[in-house]
């Protein structure tokens, strides 16, 4: 047990005590192991248990402990001898709803996964065709943007941390990554139906280029030389032309393939673009391409944990950027985004699994409780919980218990759905 927790009988207990049972999870009607005693009522659950002892946290705690060998008495004819019964049946039925909650929420994570690798298996076929065939790849990229459509037009719609796909398809993770965080930006940006749908279809193909560039080079693990980066740079004139011969990609998506790489500050390429030159579907894909390159990073870059990155596109490249869409952008994402492992207010690690737009603060957290299976793992609802999040921790101050169960990684794949 942590130093800060001391070993408590149940008899002490009262109103105010934040303490840990040392029970497993399914052994008590308690959601969680660690929580604050709201009630005398609790109290009296905590004692029914099969435990004559909890942990108890002074510094957590807005009470103390009731005196040694102190015994409440009551008036017989006060108490209710099936109170407490009543008490942890209603718990346990809490519990079970929010069990059942969380298996539905599963269900439809699951469901997602299954719209997200149809995504990925239409982006696959988009890439095939794209090089030798572009024509051929019109149906392909209409019936990827036509599913991606259907979130444009929802108010709250939920950004979901996926399973991540091999690193084989990792082009066409980053491509649909870029695609869903257009389009949450975009939407949020107040875009009609029109110009969703060029931003899609330009933020899907942004990187299509890269078919025409030498594998050698798109795949290199090391930093390149000048000259293999004068190569690199050249899939945005190829994207253009490629896409030029597409009918469903109109001069709007043609501009945002071009200007995918241009900087606000005159930066980027390949023309230096500055500030409004740049067409303003052309910034938000620029941005969120250079977002998720920090987590998901070519040549050698270190990947960086998604509210990392965050960070230092605000901080430290915020002159690249339009100061609305980036703010914008980062209010979107909220603090920590999904793939973010974070410390609870209770000392609970968890990793966010999904951000809902309408509730940017209060994500759902899978927690990490060892008495638990990993596949059974507690989901909170941050809406449904006092619970708050205290910070971020890197992956690498993790313990290896806590990353084997967690399974957090730094190249985080993204998908969405709408909110029922």
């Amino acid at each position: 047990m942590s130093a800060s927790s001391i070993k408590l009988s149940t008899e002490r207990l009262q109103a105010g005590l934040y303490i840990k049972l040392p029970l497993k999870w399914r052994d008590h009607p308690f959601m969680l192991n660690r929580f604050q005693i709201e009630s005398e009522a609790q109290a009296k659950v905590i004692r029914s248990l099969p435990t004559s002892f909890v942990y108890y946290y002074p510094d957590k705690s807005t009470t103390v402990p009731l005196p040694a060998l102190t015994e409440k008495k009551e008036n017989p004819d006060e108490v209710d001898p099936h109170a407490v019964s009543r008490e942890k049946a209603a718990m346990e039925q809490e519990k079970q709803q929010r069990i059942e909650e969380q298996r539905r929420f599963r269900a439809r994570i699951q469901k997602v996964q299954k719209h997200y690798q149809r995504s990925m298996a239409q982006l696959r076929a988009i890439n095939m065709k794209a090089a030798n065939r572009p024509q051929a790849a019109n149906e392909d990229v209409r019936m990827l943007v036509d599913s991606m459509m259907v979130f444009g037009s929802e108010s709250n719609v939920t950004l979901h941390l996926m399973d991540d796909p091999s690193l084989a398809e990792d082009m066409y993770a980053h491509s649909l990554n870029v695609a869903v965080l257009a389009l949450m930006l975009a939407r949020s940006n107040g875009y009609d139906n029109d110009q969703l749908r060029s931003l899609i279809t330009g933020a899907v193909l942004h990187d299509i280029g890269t078919k025409k560039v030498p594998s050698a080079i798109v795949r290199k693990k090391e930093r390149l030389t000048e000259p293999e980066m004068n190569y690199y740079r050249q899939h945005v004139n190829y994207g253009a032309e490629l896409v030029a011969e597409m009918e469903e990609c109109t001069p709007e998506v043609e501009t945002i393939i071009a200007q995918h790489h241009e900087f606000a500050n005159g930066s980027g390429f390949p023309k230096g673009l500055l500030g409004d030159d740049i067409d303003e579907a052309a910034q938000i894909v620029s941005m969120v391409n250079f977002f998720d390159r920090l987590c998901r990073p070519q040549f050698g870059a270190s990947a960086r944990m998604p509210f990392a990155a965050l960070s230092h596109l605000f901080k430290d490249n915020k002159a690249k950027f339009n100061p609305r869409l980036l703010a914008l952008f980062v209010k979107m994402m909220g603090v920590y985004p999904p793939g973010t492992v974070v410390k609870l207010s209770n000392d609970d690690l968890g990793m966010i699994i999904s951000v809902n737009s309408s509730a940017l603060l209060k994500p759902n957290v899978m927690i990490y409780d060892p008495d638990i299976p990993s596949d059974q793992a507690t989901i909170i609802d941050m809406r449904d919980s006092e619970l708050e999040i205290d910070t971020a921790v890197p992956i690498s101050k993790l313990p290896d218990a806590v990353k084997e169960y967690l399974k957090p990684r730094t190249r985080i794949s993204y998908f969405m759905d709408a909110d029922s």
